[in-house]
């Protein structure tokens, strides 16, 4: 079926829902049913569109008989939303992170696999220009046997949608899913993604900061993967200044990528000093080739790379964090726990 041909519902019209309605337009969609509380964000999202079906009501929009379904809803009720798409036979594209909770993800799999259902997160960065040409260095072991790698990032929360108050947002907010681990969930994807699976961790996880908020505003994780590399990732939503940066270090040389700036250094101890490279991307780049494989999965009747089982490894390692890093903040866990 034509990507015209397709009905896509989208649950939840705030700024990553409007995003994905815009780059579904441009791609070839004409029909949508859209579903938010707010008839505001509602109206702004239809904008464009012709003839929109708009309701603020789940249930309603599921009668609407759409093809696909997009949960773009805070994190909270995306596994509810989500089952009750998947088990009307939609198709499912998942914001990340899954969930705020374990709880319920083993149902979703079991109504995925048996309703023949396409269902795949939304981890972006894995379209991003910097990064896949990161991992093409790292799948050509350009700098050998990887000993350790430093992740550090953050932005301050606030500046994150300017036009809406960051107290109401679902980031802020412990009952929605918020806080700043499950918020920056796409860092630790990376990490799975790039460098391998985390056998141990020792982590913190604290509030630190002055917004209002009853969620974590930063993390700090010390991890080592199966493969034997140590990782270090540390993310808040406390600075001013946006940050995302890799520092790589492995037995023939160093590469430091820094994914904002779109440019990978890199030192080679075969050559004795350090090259550049740029990467040009525009930040909407990576959204577009997000939508456009998981259009093609459709089309082909493909199981997305990045599907609901990826999603439930991404989600359990954020929460092992938030659990092991409670628990050294309260001086109850040992000093090293344990995700296997």
């Amino acid at each position: 079926m034509m990507v015209s041909e397709l009905k896509f519902l989208v649950a939840g019209c705030g700024s990553i829902g409007r995003r994905h309605i815009r780059n579904l337009a441009t791609l070839g969609a004409r029909r949508f049913v859209l579903c938010d509380l707010s008839h505001e964000r509602l109206d702004t999202a239809a904008h464009g569109l012709d003839a929109p079906v708009l309701t603020d009501d789940f249930e309603s929009a599921l009668e609407e008989g759409a093809d696909v379904a997009l949960i773009c809803t805070p994190s909270s009720l995306h596994l509810e939303m989500a089952l009750k798409a998947a088990r009307s036979g939609m198709h499912l594209f998942i914001e990340k992170p899954l969930s705020d909770t374990l709880a319920g993800v083993d149902e979703l799999l079991d109504v995925v696999e048996r309703n023949n259902v396409t269902a795949m997160m939304a981890m972006c960065y894995r379209f991003h220009p910097v990064l896949r040409r990161l991992k093409e260095m790292l799948d050509s072991r350009v700098v050998g046997r990887l000993y350790h790698v430093n992740g550090y990032g953050g932005h301050y929360l606030p500046d994150w949608h300017p036009n809406e108050d960051y107290r109401k947002e679902y980031a802020a907010r412990k009952d929605l899913g918020g806080g700043v681990v499950l918020t920056s969930i796409h860092g630790l994807d990376n990490i799975r993604w790039l460098f391998g699976e985390v056998r141990d961790m020792y982590a913190f996880v604290d509030r630190v900061g002055n917004l209002e908020m009853d969620v974590e505003d930063m993390a700090l994780g010390i991890f080592r993967l199966d493969n034997g590399t140590y990782v270090s990732w540390q993310t808040d939503f406390l600075q001013r200044a946006d940050q995302h940066r890799l520092v790589v270090v492995g037995e023939r040389g160093t590469i430091r990528c820094d994914v904002l700036e779109g440019r990978i250094d890199t030192f080679l101890v075969d050559t004795g000093g350090w090259e550049t490279e740029t990467v040009p991307f525009e930040t909407n780049t990576m959204y577009v080739r997000e939508m456009q494989y998981f259009l093609e999965c459709l089309e082909k009747r493909m199981r997305p790379v990045m599907d609901v089982v990826e999603g439930y490894r991404t989600l359990k390692l954020a929460l092992d964090i938030k659990e092991c890093g409670a628990n050294l903040y309260r001086g109850e866990g040992e000093r090293r726990c344990l995700t296997v």
